[in-house]
C-alpha cells in the first residue's frame, strides 16, 4: 500500500507514482499540462469540479501545490459545503463513493509496492493482523487509507485556513461532527485517533485573531491619554506606530476578498469590506502626511516638515514597511506639495537624494519590479503594498476564464491566484514585535486633522502663488 502526502518539494515522490502514466492521463473531463510541480509530477490544466475533488481524495497521492490551490480557490468553483460532503463521504462509504478507476489505480499501485509496503511486519496501519489478512482483506486496506487521506485533508484544511472556519460556523460545526464520528470508529488506529483528536483540538480553540491588537480597538480606546501632535514626535516613533497600524490592516483581510475582484463591483464595500478599509487607510495616512505639511505657514517649518516625513519613509524601509514608504512619498508627490517649488529649495540634497531612492523603490515602473525583488530578499515581518497584488489579480482575472467551454474548471488559472493568495498571507501571518504607543496613534488616526484635496491647493496657491505668465 502506498500513501503519499507531500508536504514540500523536498520530499519525493515514489518512482512508481511518478511514471504512472494513468495518473497523469488526459480525459474528456482532466487535462494536464506539460508543467511540472514541485513534487515533480504533471500539473492540471483544466478538470471537472468531480475529478479535481476525486483528486483531492486521491489514495495514493496528494500534492501540496495541488491542495494549496484548491483550499485557496474551491470558492470559485464550488462550495465549502460540497468538500466537507465528498471528504464525508469518502470516509463513511469509501467503496461507493470512491470511482471504480481510482480503486482500481490504488490496488495495482499497491500490489507492485506489497513487498515494499504491506509485508512489513512493524506497518503501523496493519500491526493488528497477519501476513494473509494483510494481503487479502481490502475493505480493511481502503477503509484506513480513506480515513487518513480524508484527516490529512482536514489537517491542513484547519491549521493552514483557518479562516474558512472563523467566517463559516456552519462549516465549522459540521467538521468538529465529523471529527467526533471518526473518534468513535472501534477499528481507529492509535495514530489516526491522535491525529483527529489534533485536529478538533485545533478546531475547537478560541480564534487565534483575538490575541491580536485590532485597528478597532485602537480606535475605540477613550482612556489613553492626550494625542502628541507632530512637533513633538520623533520620526522612530511616528515611524514605528505607522507600520504596526498598516500591518494591523493588512493582515484583517480574508484571503477569500481576493478572489472574484469583489474591490471593483458596484458593491465592493459589502463584497470585500477589509480590502476596502485598507485602501481607505492608506489614502487616510497619505492624507494626514499632506496636510501635516501644508499646516505651516512658514517656509521652513513646510522643508522641515518635508525632511521630517522623509526620515520617517526611511525608517519604515528599514522596517520593511513599504507601504507606509508609498503612503509617504504619494503624498510628497501631490501637486499641492509638488509644486511648492521655493519650500523645496529650502530642502537639503540629501533629504532629497534620499527621496529619490525611496521613489525608485515602491516605482510602479515594470510592474513594481524593483518592490518585487526587494520583497523577494526580505524576511517578514513587512507590509507589502497591496494595490500591487490587486494588479496582478486583477491582470489574471481579465485575460483568463473560471471555466473553459466544456463547463472544465481552468485549475491553470486557479494556481496563479493561489501562489498570489500564498504570498500576500505570508505577509500577513508575520506580526511586528512593535508595543502600541496610544498618544502616537492617536494622532495618526485623527481625521480631524486632514484636509481635502480641493483645500490642499488652495492653500498650496495661496501660500506660492502661481508665477505670472
Amino acid at each position: 500500500m502506498t500513501i503519499v502526502f507531500e508536504e514540500n518539494s523536498k520530499v519525493s515522490v515514489p518512482h512508481m507514482i511518478k511514471s504512472d502514466a494513468r495518473l497523469h492521463k488526459d480525459d474528456t473531463d482532466i487535462c494536464f499540462s506539460k508543467t511540472l510541480n514541485s513534487c515533480k509530477v504533471p500539473q492540471i490544466r483544466y478538470a471537472s469540479v468531480e475529478r479535481l475533488l476525486e483528486r483531492l481524495t486521491d489514495l495514493r497521492f496528494l500534492s501540496i501545490d495541488f491542495l494549496n490551490t484548491f483550499l485557496h480557490t474551491y470558492r470559485i468553483f464550488t462550495t465549502a459545503a460540497v468538500v466537507l460532503g465528498k471528504l464525508s463521504d469518502i470516509y463513511k462509504r469509501p467503496f461507493t463513493s470512491i470511482p471504480v478507476r481510482s480503486l482500481e489505480l490504488f490496488f495495482a499501485t499497491s500490489q507492485n509496492s506489497r513487498g515494499e509496503h504491506l509485508v512489513d511486519g512493524k506497518s503501523p496501519r496493519l500491526c493488528r493482523f497477519n501476513n494473509t489478512e494483510r494481503t487479502c482483506d481490502k475493505e480493511f486496506i481502503i477503509r484506513r487509507t480513506a480515513t487518513n487521506r480524508v484527516l490529512n485533508v482536514l489537517r491542513h484544511w484547519v491549521s493552514k485556513h483557518a479562516q474558512d472556519f472563523e467566517l463559516n460556523n456552519e462549516l465549522k460545526m459540521n467538521v468538529l461532527n465529523l471529527l467526533e464520528e471518526v473518534l468513535r470508529d472501534p477499528d481507529l488506529l492509535p495514530q489516526e485517533r491522535k491525529a483527529t483528536a489534533n485536529i478538533l483540538r485545533a478546531l475547537s480553540q478560541d480564534d487565534q485573531d483575538d490575541i491580536h491588537l485590532k485597528l478597532e480597538d485602537i480606535i475605540q480606546l477613550t482612556d489613553c491619554p492626550k494625542a502628541e501632535c507632530f512637533e513633538t514626535l520623533s520620526a522612530m516613533e511616528l515611524a514605528e506606530q505607522i507600520t504596526l497600524l498598516d500591518h494591523i490592516v493588512f493582515r484583517s483581510i480574508p484571503y477569500e476578498e481576493f478572489l472574484g475582484q469583489g474591490w471593483m463591483k458596484l458593491d465592493k464595500n459589502e463584497r470585500t469590506p477589509y480590502i476596502m478599509k485598507t485602501s481607505q487607510h492608506f489614502n487616510d495616512m497619505s492624507n494626514l502626511v499632506a496636510s501635516q505639511i501644508m499646516n505651516y505657514a512658514d517656509i521652513s517649518s513646510r522643508a522641515n516638515a518635508i525632511e521630517k516625513w522623509v526620515a520617517v519613509a526611511d525608517i519604515c524601509r528599514c522596517l520593511h514597511n513599504y507601504n507606509g514608504v508609498l503612503e509617504i512619498t504619494s503624498a510628497l508627490n501631490r501637486s499641492a506639495i509638488y509644486r511648492l517649488k521655493k519650500t523645496w529649495a529650502k530642502v537639503s540634497k540629501q533629504t532629497k537624494a534620499l527621496m529619490d531612492k525611496l521613489q525608485k523603490t515602491i516605482s510602479s515602473e515594470g510592474r513594481f519590479k524593483n518592490l518585487r525583488e526587494t520583497l523577494k530578499n526580505c524576511n517578514p515581518p513587512a507590509v507589502p503594498y497591496l494595490g500591487m497584488y490587486l494588479t496582478d489579480l486583477a491582470f489574471i482575472e481579465e485575460g483568463t476564464p473560471n471555466f473553459t467551454e466544456e463547463g472544465l474548471v481552468n485549475f491553470s488559472k486557479m494556481r496563479m491566484i493561489s501562489h498570489i493568495i500564498r504570498e500576500i498571507r505570508q505577509f500577513q501571518q508575520t506580526s511586528y514585535r512593535i508595543d502600541h504607543q496610544p498618544k502616537v496613534t492617536q494622532y495618526l488616526l485623527d481625521k480631524a486633522l486632514i484636509i481635502d484635496e480641493d483645500t490642499l491647493y488652495e492653500l498650496s496657491l495661496k501660500i506660492e502663488p502661481r508665477l505670472p505668465a
